[in-house]
């Protein structure tokens, strides 16, 4: 499937051996990729590890990424529960269907759910790959009121009457070259009636609109990783500019006539303000609620009634506090397990966008979860400051360890059972992020409590690049900063193998998403240090991402522009697919992509194998599989057990396994 091409790309000319795999459309491609796929299914299937990591699997997963909290709205609870949204009189009690996804596809699964302020109502964000589809339903009848317009629609702003949202969808700017660049819009969308765009143009490719609770104000905010709002709406409906020079992270929430904001406009680590709506323009008349302090980073802040649940994040874990409405803290509520909370399993991913918990009275409700505990969801009471157990999690790990380390200023943790050797005969698989100034948090991973059931070691890695510290942490890790990333990445490896806790050949990598590239950017520069590597649905190609909208608005928002020549040599130095070099001992490699991913489509996988297939000098496998009817970290809970068994079989063939 060869056949060089040379490009030139902002200013960067290279060759391109295998172009033609990027064309999902061309039939040859498709059977190349299917037979590869297959050869790999049925290869990991033989595997002699599998019905170890099977059984091991069976005891300890936990579908995070399809755990969400019942949310509470007036007497009503609603919930997911597989394909299925539920309302109910109580958290735990039985539950009438309100929409049930799997009439969209038998894969389908409810990415998000906005229910109207008195119940009666409810936005469904549902698909399988990437038909993702926007419901309105009736919450009593369950019947579908309408299909709402729009691409990627994802952020809902109800007003508090009912009679309508405003919501984010993905456009596109055409310029005179015809080449279209993604930009965020806001619809205001009646429940009777057609949507109407609203004049809120934001420069980058997603807003988040909010309203507040009587309906009198509306701002939208802006930004993938340093949320900003961008525009209010006035008391007469107007539009007007809002911070419009602002460059700092301002998220939060309209409390009263005030916009109360988490920022670090004056110190990375964050504080809170309130920010009169009516004088915004004046400093003078904003009120600091919560300062600065050094070490503790403010994540969000939500009003739940007459207290604030205020998270933070210290040490790369969750906190969570209570503050009066005058910014004095209440106290500390004790949390079942230090790692994230979240409004889901996955929430602490979200929380550059979302209110980190969902309000309930004096109280409030989140998902709570870490590496040896999964998710369960609870009720802290902010006067009292108890937590409730609303429903317990699956699985509390015995004898199990987590130590948090550091290795020239880079934290990390080792994740183990009490008896597994530190002695560099265990095999070890090491994890990172590092990007997007998402928190990445020890939180539950099925992977993880499998691998260390059968007796290895995980290590969460904290990279610049992340939302674990302050800004200067984050920035130091994105754009021409992402090398720093990787960088750290090495200092912990180098550590565990300067300690003799680990040995490269029994040293793995694995990475989802952003850390698919990260760990498939890793094995190019230095696999001298590694013996597999796992890059589930990445984006490997960096030059060639303007072939797809979603990808380059990811690209646009923590890497940099391909177009520009000033960004293009950055990318092309870490670019996995560009940096694979012929005659080279590459570790084992297996690239996990999802045939439906609109983010990080497959071709970027086929390319990269492609190229490493012939390039590796080290006889050592580079497998490929494309998994059918899922998007990215979409899935049911079936397909994920099965990727899950299939990258940690490889991984347990490649490494080895004690148990075995």
């Amino acid at each position: 499937m060869s056949g060089a091409t040379t490009d030139s790309i902002g200013g960067v000319t290279f060759e391109d051996p295998f172009r033609r795999l990027e064309d999902d459309g061309d039939e040859a491609v498709q059977s190349w990729q299917r037979e590869r796929d297959e050869s790999a299914r049925l290869e990991l299937a033989r595997s002699p590890h599998r019905s170890a990591v099977v059984a091991a699997a069976a005891m300890t997963f936990a579908d995070v990424f399809g755990y969400s909290a019942p949310v509470p709205v007036g007497r009503r609870w609603f919930r997911v529960s597989g394909s299925r949204l539920e309302v109910a009189d109580s958290p735990l009690g039985s539950g009438r269907v309100v929409a049930d996804v799997s009439d969209i596809s038998a894969e389908a699964t409810i990415i998000r759910f906005v229910p109207s302020p008195d119940g009666s109502l409810v936005v469904v964000v549902a698909g399988g790959g990437q038909d993702i589809r926007s419901l309105l339903y009736d919450a009593d009848t369950g019947k579908v009121i309408r299909s709402i317009p729009g691409i990627a629609a994802y952020c809902y702003a109800w007003l508090p009457d009912n009679s309508g949202f405003y919501y984010q969808c993905l456009g596109f700017e055409i310029s005179e070259d015809g080449a279209a660049t993604p930009e965020a819009q806001v619809h205001w969308q009646p429940v009777d009636g057609d949507p109407v765009q609203q004049a809120t143009p934001v420069a980058e490719p997603f807003s988040v609109p909010i309203v507040s609770a009587d309906g009198r104000w509306a701002i939208v905010s802006a930004g993938i990783t340093s949320l900003c709002p961008r525009w209010l709406r006035h008391l007469d409906g107007r539009w007007v500019p809002f911070l419009p020079h602002a460059t700092a992270t301002y998220k939060g929430s309209i409390v009263g006539d005030e916009f109360w904001a988490v920022t670090d406009d004056t110190s990375g680590w964050g504080r809170l303000v309130a920010i009169p709506l009516r004088t915004w323009e004046d400093e003078e008349t904003w009120r600091e609620l919560v300062q600065p302090t050094e070490g503790v980073r403010v994540s969000s802040a939500t009003r739940c009634g007459a207290r604030v649940a205020l998270t933070v994040i210290v040490d790369g874990v969750h906190r969570l506090l209570s503050l009066h409405l005058d910014g004095t803290i209440v106290g500390e509520v004790p949390l079942p397990s230090y790692g994230a909370i979240g409004r889901s399993g996955t929430g602490h991913i979200q929380s550059t966008v979302d209110d980190v918990v969902i309000a309930h009275g004096d109280g409030c409700v989140f998902v709570s979860s870490s590496l040896d505990r999964s998710p369960g969801v609870y009720r802290a009471d902010l006067v009292t400051l108890e937590v409730e157990e609303l429903v317990a999690p699956a699985h509390v790990l015995p004898n199990r360890t987590v130590s948090l380390r550091s290795a020239d200023q880079v934290a990390y943790r080792v994740f183990r059972k009490a008896g597994t050797p530190l002695d560099g005969t265990a095999p070890v698989i090491v994890t990172g992020y590092g990007g997007y100034n998402i928190p990445w948090l020890p939180v539950y991973s099925a992977m993880a409590a499998t691998w260390t059931e059968l007796g290895g070691i995980w290590v969460h890695t904290h990279l610049r690049g992340g939302g674990e510290r302050d800004r200067e942490f984050y920035q130091a890790g994105s754009f021409h900063g992402k090398q720093n990333g990787l960088d750290d990445l090495f200092t912990v490896v180098d550590a565990l193998h300067a300690a003799g806790e680990a040995v490269p050949a029994l040293t793995g990598l694995w990475g989802s998403s952003g850390g698919g590239l990260l760990v498939a950017a890793a094995a190019t520069q230095r696999p001298e240090l590694f013996g597999a590597v796992v890059a589930q649905v990445p984006m490997l190609d960096l030059l060639r991402l303007r072939k797809d909208a979603a990808s380059l608005a990811v690209a646009l928002g923590d890497w940099g522009n391909p177009d520009d020549p000033v960004d293009a040599p950055m990318l092309h130095a870490y670019s996995p697919y560009h940096q694979v070099r012929s005659g080279t001992r590459y570790p084992a490699m297996l690239f996990d992509a999802s045939e439906s991913d609109a983010t990080c489509p497959p071709w970027h996988s086929r390319k990269t194998a492609a190229r490493m297939s012939e390039a590796t000098d080290s006889h050592r496998r580079v497998l490929l599989r494309v998994r059918r009817r899922t998007g990215h970290n979409q899935m049911t809970a079936e397909q994920w057990i099965e990727r899950d068994v299939d990258e940690l079989a490889f991984l347990a063939d490649e490494l080895g396994i004690p148990t075995a």
